[in-house]
């Protein structure tokens, strides 16, 4: 019964080796290739923008860079760089500060205390019971 087993994983494992995924390509418009060209020049026109604003300045200033040097390096940069920028500027969270990320964690722990409270684990809280 294992042989039967053993030869039927490895002839599985041999025809999946040979299966063959076919190539797909397809012809690209120009229009196309103009909306390419077109975002590429919003995230740059977008990422010379954001070197402009006071706020960003000041914070580059606070960290000790010239901000017209930082804007320079930031017009030098190439097309996929000024992608993967703006790909990740786009995935930051906004308007999340420290307050929110105290308060959370607050939360979570009071939590946590709380069930293992009412798992009689813990004796924090006086106002709970245990369930047993």
């Amino acid at each position: 019964m294992k042989h039967l087993i053993i030869v039927l994983l490895v002839t599985a494992l041999g025809f999946q080796s040979l299966v063959a995924v076919p190539a797909q390509a397809a012809m690209i418009s120009t229009g196309d290739v103009v909306a390419g060209d077109s975002s590429l020049a919003s995230d740059r026109d977008r990422l010379n923008a954001l070197m402009q604003r006071e706020d960003v300045r000041a914070e580059i200033r606070r960290q000790g860079v010239d901000p017209d040097e930082a804007a320079a390096r930031v017009a030098a940069l190439s097309d996929a760089e000024v992608a993967q920028l703006t790909s990740q500027i786009d995935q930051l969270p906004a308007g999340q500060n420290a307050i929110g990320v105290i308060v959370g964690a607050i939360v979570l722990i009071f939590l946590v205390l709380l069930v293992t409270d009412l798992l009689c684990l813990t004796s924090v809280f006086n106002f709970t019971r245990c369930a047993n």
